[in-house]
C-alpha cells in the first residue's frame, strides 16, 4: 500500500502546534480566529535547505535600488519556472483540492523586510508634537518634518526621493502573480468584469478607475502572442511603482492621473482593484455570456479573489505610501467583505476601522488640500471618498449599536470649497450619479450622528422633543429642496429612469425616511410601543424595501447591494411593524390601524427569503434574515388564525329564508353551480368577493384589519 502523503500545516498552527485541517488557501482555524491574511503555507515545508552564502538578515538583507531594477524592466532573470495559464483547466481547480498547486505565502508581508527603518507618521494635527515644534523659528523644525520645504529624506521615507524594494518583496510578490495564474483563471475573470460592466453595474467609489484597471490587469497577465510576461518582472515593476508617490499638481488632468498606475506603470493598487471588481461581478447572474455558469463557480471565484485582493491590499499598505488610491481600495475592500462575510461580521467592521484611520492618517477629516493645491478631479474623490467613508460609520454603527468612530466634532466639514458641497442647495443642471449620492448619504449621515449625540442620549424628554423637532426641520429642508428629478415620490416602476439612476434615487429616499425614522424612535416612551407615526415611517420604508425587491431585475445595485438595503432599511421597519401587531392599545383612541399593504409587505418579503431569491443559504446574511423572517411569519400565522377565528365565531349566521332558493339547490352559497374551469379566469374573483364571509350584515365589505 503507498505511504499517504504528509500533508503541510500552516505557519500559524505549526507556530503555535495545533492541528490544521490544511484548506485551501485559508484553513479552518485560522478563518475562525478571523486572520486569513496570515494564513500561509511554506512553498518547501518539509525540507530543509541552507541559506545562501551571501545570506544577510532583515534590515541588512541586499537592496536593490529603485533606479536599478527600473532599469532592467522586464529582464529580470527568474527565480522559479514562468507561470503559463493552461488551457486544460482541471475541474478540480475550482476547489483548490489539489495539495501539489496549493496557493501558500497568504499575506507574508508582515514578514518581509520593511522598506525603511521609520515609519510614516501621516498627518499630524494641533496637538501633535509637531504642531509645538512648528512655532519654532523657520528651518529650526526641519529634523521632525516641519519644515516642508526642504525635509530630511533619511527622516521621512513617504517623501523620499528614492524608494527601496528588496528581494523578499519581489519574491513574494511573484509567488502572488504565479496563484494568480493557477487559481484565479485571468483569462475568464477578464471576461467576467466585461460583462459585468455591460449591465451598468459598477464598483462605488472606483467607478471612475474600473475599465482602466481591467485594461491593465489585461496587460499583465493574459497571453499575448501566445507569450505570458514573467511573474518576478511583474512584481519588481509593481512594487516600484507603488513605492512611488503620486504626482499631481493643480494643472494635471484625469488622464495623466490614471497613467501614473495603469499599463506599463502599474502598481499593486492596480491589481487588488481589478481583484476586487472580479468579486463583485460574480455576485450578478443578469448576463448570458458569464464564463462562470453554476453558482458554486462564481462563489468559489469570489471568495479566492476577496483573499487575493487582501493579500495585495497588505502588501501596499505594508509600504508605508499611504495615498488616495489605497484610500479607495480600502473603502471597496470593506463593501466586499460585508457582501461576502455579512454585515455582522467582525471583519467587515475591523475593515472599516482601517478605513476611518487612513482617513484620518491622510488628514482629509481636516483638510483636503493638505499638500497642497489639487486638480478639481481629486478633490471630488477625496470629498467622495470620506462622505463615503463617515456615512458608513454612521449607518454600521446604528445598525449593529456600536459606537461611531468617525466624529463630527474632529472634522472640518466647512473646509475651503465644502461650504457648498454640504449646503443644501444644488445647481438646477446637476446630474444624477454616484458623486451626488455621496453627497446626501453625507448629509443624512451628519443628521443621524446628531441624533445619536442629542437624542439617545438625552434623559429629559422634553429636551428631546425640542431638539428632534429642529433635527426634523432640518431634514425636511434637506428633502424639499432636492432638485425634482432626484426625489422618489412615485412606484419605481412609474419612473423611467436608468436603472442604476433609479437605484440611487431609491437609496436617497430610504436614507430620508431612515431619518425620520430614528427621530420618532428616539421619541417614544417604549420602543415595545409603537405610536402612529414610527408605524406609518416604517410602513412607508418597508413599502420600498419590498418594491426594490420585487423590482430586483430592474435594478442596478451599484451604491448599496439590495441585501443590505433589507438588513438595514427592511428589517428595522418590519420590527416596528411586528412590535404593532402585538401590542394592546389600553384604549382605542391610541390604537394603531394596521395597513392591509404592510401585512402583505410583510408576507412578501418572507416568501423572497424562504424561497431563496434574495439570498442564498450559503451566504452570510442568510442567518440574520432567516431568523427574522421566521419570527415576521410565526406573527403572521399566529394573527391569521386569530383573525379568522374571531371572524368565523363573531359573524351571525346568514338568514338563508331572506335569500331566493334556487330550485334544486340546498340553500348554501354556490353561485358558480356546473360552471367550467374557464370560469376562473373572468368572474372567479369578482364573484369570489361577495361571499358572505367578506361582507357584513349590510351587504358591505367586511371591515379590513
Amino acid at each position: 500500500m503507498p505511504k499517504q502523503r504528509r500533508k503541510p500545516a500552516c505557519d500559524p498552527c505549526r507556530k503555535s502546534k495545533l492541528a490544521c485541517d490544511h484548506a485551501q488557501p485559508v484553513c479552518s482555524r485560522c478563518q475562525a480566529r478571523s486572520r486569513p491574511g496570515q494564513c500561509t503555507y511554506r512553498q518547501r515545508p518539509f525540507k530543509q535547505t541552507k541559506p545562501p552564502e551571501n545570506f544577510v538578515p532583515d534590515r541588512e538583507a541586499h537592496v536593490i535600488h529603485t533606479g536599478q531594477v527600473a532599469s532592467q524592466d522586464r529582464q529580470l532573470p527568474p527565480t522559479g519556472p514562468s507561470p503559463v495559464v493552461s488551457q486544460n483547466i482541471p475541474s478540480g481547480a475550482f476547489g483548490l483540492s489539489t495539495v501539489g498547486d496549493t496557493p501558500s505565502g497568504a499575506s507574508a508581508t508582515g514578514l518581509l523586510p520593511k522598506r525603511h527603518p521609520y515609519p510614516n507618521p501621516g498627518y499630524l494635527g494641533s496637538s501633535s508634537h509637531a504642531a509645538l515644534f512648528g512655532h519654532l523659528p523657520r528651518g529650526l523644525g526641519q529634523d521632525i518634518g516641519i519644515d516642508s520645504n526642504s525635509p530630511d529624506p533619511e527622516l521621512h521615507p513617504s517623501i523620499a526621493p528614492i524608494g527601496f524594494v528588496t528581494e523578499a518583496h519581489i519574491s513574494h510578490g511573484a509567488e502572488l502573480i504565479e496563484q494568480l495564474h493557477r487559481f484565479a483563471h485571468i483569462t475568464d475573470c477578464l471576461a467576467l468584469v466585461r460583462a459585468w460592466l455591460r449591465t451598468g453595474t459598477n464598483l462605488v467609489l472606483a467607478s471612475l478607475f474600473t475599465q482602466t484597471c481591467l485594461e491593465t490587469a489585461d496587460f499583465l497577465f493574459a497571453e499575448h502572442d501566445g507569450v505570458v510576461k514573467n511573474a518576478m518582472s511583474i512584481s519588481s515593476a509593481l512594487f516600484i511603482h507603488s513605492c512611488q508617490p503620486f504626482t499631481v499638481t493643480p494643472n494635471t488632468t484625469f488622464d495623466e492621473f490614471k497613467a501614473q498606475f495603469s499599463q506599463e506603470n502599474a502598481r499593486w493598487e492596480t491589481i487588488c482593484l481589478f481583484l476586487i471588481t472580479v468579486s463583485r461581478a460574480t455576485m450578478s447572474s443578469h448576463y448570458s455570456d458569464s464564463p462562470f455558469d453554476s453558482e458554486t463557480q462564481r462563489r468559489h471565484i469570489r471568495r479566492l479573489t476577496m483573499h487575493y485582493s487582501d493579500r495585495c491590499l497588505d502588501i501596499c499598505l505594508s509600504l508605508d505610501c499611504l495615498n488616495d488610491l489605497q484610500l479607495v481600495l480600502q473603502y471597496e475592500n470593506f463593501i466586499l467583505h460585508t457582501l461576502v462575510d455579512g454585515d455582522q461580521s467582525f471583519e467587515s467592521w475591523r475593515k472599516l476601522g482601517d478605513m476611518s484611520s487612513s482617513l484620518f492618517a491622510l488628514g482629509y477629516h481636516q483638510d483636503f488640500e493638505i499638500t497642497g493645491p489639487i486638480p478639481e478631479f481629486l478633490r471630488s474623490i477625496r470629498q467622495a471618498a470620506f462622505a463615503y467613508s463617515y456615512s458608513a460609520d454612521k449607518n454600521v454603527a446604528i445598525f449593529l449599536g456600536r459606537p461611531p468612530r468617525i466624529s463630527s466634532k474632529f472634522c472640518h466639514f466647512r473646509q475651503r470649497g465644502l461650504d457648498e458641497y454640504y449646503s443644501y442647495q444644488w445647481a438646477p443642471d446637476t446630474p444624477l450619479d454616484l458623486l451626488v449620492d455621496a453627497r446626501w448619504t453625507a448629509l443624512c449621515a451628519v443628521l443621524k450622528e446628531q441624533i445619536l449625540l442629542e437624542l439617545f442620549g438625552e434623559q429629559g424628554y422634553e429636551n428631546r422633543v425640542d431638539k428632534a423637532s429642529q433635527i426634523r426641520t432640518n431634514a425636511e429642508s434637506q428633502w424639499s429642496m432636492l432638485p425634482q428629478h432626484f426625489r422618489l415620490e412615485a412606484p419605481m416602476k412609474g419612473h423611467d429612469r436608468h436603472p442604476s439612476e433609479l437605484d440611487i434615487m431609491l437609496g436617497m429616499k430610504l436614507s430620508y425616511l431612515h431619518v425620520l425614522f430614528l427621530l420618532r424612535l428616539a421619541l417614544v416612551r417604549r420602543v415595545s410601543e409603537p405610536d402612529t407615526q414610527l408605524y406609518q415611517i416604517a410602513e412607508e420604508m418597508l413599502g420600498l424595501v419590498v418594491e426594490a425587491v420585487i423590482l430586483k431585475d430592474r435594478l442596478v445595485h451599484s451604491c448599496t447591494s439590495l441585501v443590505w438595503k433589507v438588513v438595514y432599511f427592511g428589517l428595522s421597519a418590519a420590527g416596528v411593524i411586528c412590535l404593532t401587531l402585538l401590542q394592546h392599545s389600553p384604549t382605542p383612541e391610541h390604537e394603531v390601524i394596521i395597513s392591509p399593504k404592510a401585512l402583505r409587505d410583510l408576507g412578501v418579503l418572507v416568501a423572497e427569503v424562504e424561497v431563496g431569491t434574495l439570498v442564498y443559504k450559503e451566504d452570510a446574511n442568510y442567518a440574520l434574515l432567516a431568523g427574522a423572517t421566521k419570527t415576521i411569519k410565526a406573527i403572521l400565522d399566529k394573527l391569521a388564525s386569530t383573525k379568522l377565528h374571531q371572524q368565523r365565531s363573531n359573524r351571525a349566521p346568514l338568514d338563508i329564508t331572506a335569500q331566493p332558493i334556487v330550485e334544486g339547490s340546498d340553500g348554501s352559497w354556490g353561485p358558480w353551480g356546473s360552471s367550467n374551469f374557464q370560469d376562473f379566469e373572468f368572474n372567479f374573483w369578482h364573484t369570489l368577493s361577495e361571499h358572505p364571509f367578506l361582507l357584513d350584515g349590510t351587504g358591505d365589505q367586511f371591515p379590513q384589519l
